[in-house]
């Protein structure tokens, strides 16, 4: 395996725990989160923050679990994981800078998401990456 689709499957994993273990954590705290939404913003009703959790829940899950099975799928080597980790990476990024920008600041952990999204992006669209899982075994199982 070249080192650019080792270092996909590195990055697409880290996306993944990343947004699997933030989603859990959110959910575990799920009031807790709603009430400092609430305490940032008193002027909107509680029902808005708790649809703010709950798409931060979804939008975790959805990443998470799509980051995952490209991952799993392209250590198998599958051409297809490529093109699913590429799309994955590159919305995330895109919805996550979306975010930043309408919310008007940056977290640390926003930044940390932004640059692995990067160069998740990065190498899975290196020649060598394309190469690798267009090899022969890709080809009869996809």
């Amino acid at each position: 395996m070249p080192l650019s689709a080792r270092m996909s499957v590195g990055l697409l994993v880290g996306l993944a725990v990343l947004l699997l273990l933030n989603g859990l954590f959110t959910l575990l705290a799920r009031d807790a989160v709603v009430d400092a939404f609430v305490r940032a913003q008193p002027d909107s009703p509680r029902s808005d923050a708790e649809r703010i959790v709950l798409i931060t829940l979804v939008q975790a899950a959805v990443f998470g679990g799509l980051a995952a099975v490209s991952a799993a799928g392209l250590a198998r080597r599958h051409n297809w994981a490529r093109w699913a980790g590429l799309a994955t990476s590159a919305a995330l990024g895109l919805v996550t800078l979306a975010a930043t920008f309408l919310a008007g600041g940056v977290a640390v952990s926003t930044l940390l998401l932004l640059v692995l999204c990067a160069a998740a992006v990065a190498s899975l669209a290196a020649r060598t990456t394309a190469a690798w899982t267009a090899g022969p075994r890709s080809r009869g199982s996809d």
